[in-house]
C-alpha cells in the first residue's frame, strides 16, 4: 500500500511539473493595410489594424507584438509592459524582410514611446518623426521611466531611425533619434536601467542628436544606470551629439560609426561625437568618428563634466573640424551636485588623422583665433593620461587654420592640473605647436616622439629623423598595438579626394 501511494504521489509530482512547464505565450499581429480592429489579432489571418489596440492588451513574458513587414503606421506606438527575466516581451515584425514603418508627422513627441517597461526586446522597426517644420523636443524612439524604480534587461536591436526633425537648439528641446530617459530632477522615486543594450541600429538625418541618455546627473540623486552597452550602431548625417552616456556607471560604447555630420547647427550649439557626461568608469573603444562640422567644439570624442575613470582606447578619428578629443571639467560646484573636475580620464592607443580643420572665427568662443587643436583640455581636468596614441597631421588646407596639438584653456575660472602625456607619436609636416598650457599646472611630458616640425616644450618630446612608420611606434611586446592594428585593417579614409588605407597612412604596412 505504501509503495502504491509513493507511485501515485510521484506520478502527481511529475504531472504538476509537466503542467507548470507548459508556459503559454501569445503573438499579437498588426497590419495597417489589411487588418481590422474587430479581429482577435492573434494570428496572421486575423491581425489588428490600429496601434491603439495596444492599450487594451495585457502583455506577459513571452508575448510578442508584431507589425506586418513593409506596412506603414501613421499613428503613435505607445507600449507599457513587463516581461520576465529570460522570457521578454518582443516588439518586432512578421511576414517579410522589410521593416514596418512607424511614421510620425511631428505632432507627437515620439513616434514610438516605451513607458515604464522592462524585460523587453525592440527590433526590426523603421521609425521616423518629421513635420513641416522643426519641433522642439521631437524624438524618434523614447524609452522613459517615471516613478518605476529599476527596469531590467532592455534590448534595442536593428532599428532604422531617420528624419527626426527636432530643433537645432538644445535649450529649446533639440531633437533626438533614440532617447533613453530614466528620470528628472527631484523625482520622489529614483529610476534606473539595469541592463540596457542598443545595437545594430542605423540613424540617418536625425536632428539634433543621435543616441542620448537623459536622467540623474546630480550626485545627490546619484542612481546610475548599470550594464549599458551601445555597440555596432551607425549615425549618418547627425549634426549634433552622436552618442551621449549620462548618469551611468560602467557603460560600454564600442564599434559605432558616426559620419557625414552636416554643418547645420547655429553658433550657440556646442556638440561632439561620442562622450560620457557625469558618468563613471565608461569604456569607449573601437569606434570611428569623422567629418564632425559643428561650429563650436566638433570633436570626435569628449570626456565631459563630472566624469571619473573614463577610458578611450582603440578608436579612430579623422577629418573632424574641431579635432580628435575634448577633455573638460568644471570646478566650484557643491559636491552633492557634481563631481568637481574631470578625474583620471585615460586616452590610449587611438589614431587621429587630419583632425582640427576649422577655417572660420566664431562669436561663441575663441573669438580672436581660429581655434581647433587636436586635443582641447578646458577647466579642471585632473590626472588625465594620454599615452601611446598616433597623431597624424596633414598640411592644413588654409594658412589661418589652427596648428596646435594640445591646448589648455580656462573654464569656470579653472585650469587642468597634473595631466600626463607620454609615449605618443606625432607626424607634423608643417610647423605645429606641441603644447599651449596657458595657466594649467604640473603637467608631465615624456617619451613623445615626432617626425616633421613641432614646436616643443623644454622636455618630453623628441624629434626623429626619417619617415613616420611602424618602426617608430610599434612594440611587439605590447599586444595593445596588435589589437589596434586588427581593428584598423579594413579602414579607409578620404584625404584630398583620394581614399587611403589607414594602415598605409600610419606606416603599418
Amino acid at each position: 500500500m505504501k509503495n502504491r501511494m509513493k507511485m501515485l504521489c510521484g506520478g502527481l509530482v511529475v504531472l504538476l511539473a509537466s503542467c507548470s512547464s507548459q508556459v503559454t505565450h501569445t503573438n499579437y499581429y498588426f497590419d495597417s493595410a489589411n487588418g481590422n480592429d474587430a479581429n482577435s489579432g492573434t494570428s496572421v489571418q486575423t491581425p489588428f489594424k490600429s496601434l491603439a489596440k495596444l492599450k487594451e492588451l495585457t502583455l506577459k513574458g513571452g508575448d510578442s507584438v508584431l507589425l506586418k513587414s513593409g506596412t506603414v503606421f501613421t499613428e503613435k506606438l505607445f507600449l507599457s509592459c513587463r516581461g520576465e527575466e529570460n522570457n521578454p516581451v518582443v516588439l518586432g515584425k512578421y511576414g517579410g524582410m522589410a521593416k514596418p514603418h512607424v511614421k510620425g508627422n511631428g505632432v507627437d513627441t515620439a513616434a514610438v514611446h516605451i513607458f515604464n517597461s522592462e524585460n523587453l526586446v525592440i527590433r526590426d522597426l523603421e521609425i521616423s518623426n518629421r513635420g513641416d517644420a522643426p519641433k522642439a523636443g521631437l524624438l524618434g524612439l523614447w524609452i522613459e521611466l517615471d516613478k518605476f524604480g529599476e527596469s531590467h534587461n532592455m534590448v534595442i536591436d536593428d532599428l532604422y531611425v531617420h528624419d527626426v526633425y527636432g530643433s537645432t537648439v538644445i535649450e529649446k528641446g533639440g531633437g533626438i533619434g533614440i532617447c533613453i530617459q530614466n528620470g528628472r530632477d527631484n523625482d520622489s522615486i529614483l529610476n534606473r536601467f539595469v541592463g540596457m543594450t542598443i545595437e545594430n541600429c542605423y540613424l540617418k538625418d536625425c536632428q539634433r542628436d543621435g543616441i542620448k541618455f537623459k536622467g540623474y546627473w546630480i550626485r545627490k540623486q546619484w542612481n546610475p544606470n548599470l550594464g549599458v552597452v551601445i555597440r555596432r550602431n551607425v549615425l549618418d548625417g547627425v549634426p549634433g551629439d552622436g552618442i551621449v552616456l549620462a548618469g551611468c556607471d560602467g557603460g560600454l560604447i564600442e564599434y559605432n560609426v558616426m559620419k557625414n555630420c552636416p554643418k547645420t547647427l547655429p553658433e550657440s550649439e556646442a556638440c561632439d561625437g561620442i562622450w560620457p557626461w557625469c558618468s563613471d568608469n565608461t569604456l569607449v573603444q573601437f569606434n570611428v568618428v569623422s567629418d564632425h562640422k559643428s561650429i563650436v567644439d566638433g570633436y570626435a570624442y569628449d570626456s565631459d563634466w563630472g566624469c571619473r575613470n573614463s577610458v578611450f582606447q582603440y578608436n579612430l578619428s579623422y577629418n573632424n573640424d574641431g579635432g580628435f578629443m575634448l577633455v573638460i571639467g568644471t570646478n566650484g560646484w557643491p559636491e552633492d551636485w557634481c563631481v568637481n573636475g574631470n578625474i583620471e580620464t585615460k586616452v590610449r592607443y587611438n589614431v587621429s588623422i587630419n583632425d582640427g580643420l576649422r577655417n572660420y572665427l566664431t562669436s561663441a568662443s575663441h573669438k580672436d583665433t581660429y581655434f581647433s587643436p587636436v586635443m582641447h583640455f578646458t577647466g579642471y581636468t585632473q590626472n588625465t593620461l594620454v599615452e601611446n596614441n598616433l597623431f597624424y597631421l596633414f598640411p592644413k588646407p588654409e594658412p589661418q587654420i589652427d596648428r596646435t596639438l594640445f591646448h589648455f584653456t580656462e573654464h569656470d575660472s579653472s585650469y587642468g592640473k597634473g595631466d600626463v602625456f607620454e609615449n605618443n607619436y606625432i607626424y607634423a609636416p608643417e610647423m605645429t605647436v606641441a603644447v599651449k598650457e596657458e595657466k594649467s599646472a604640473d603637467n608631465k611630458y615624456s617619451g613623445n616622439k615626432f617626425v616633421g616640425s613641432l614646436q616643443i616644450p623644454a622636455a618630453g618630446f623628441e624629434k626623429q629623423e626619417g619617415i613616420f612608420n611602424k618602426s617608430l611606434w610599434y612594440n611587439a611586446e605590447d599586444k595593445n598595438w596588435d589589437i589596434l592594428l586588427d581593428f584598423l585593417k579594413d579602414k579607409t579614409i578620404p584625404i584630398n579626394g583620394k581614399e587611403l588605407k589607414v594602415l598605409d597612412v600610419i606606416g603599418a604596412n
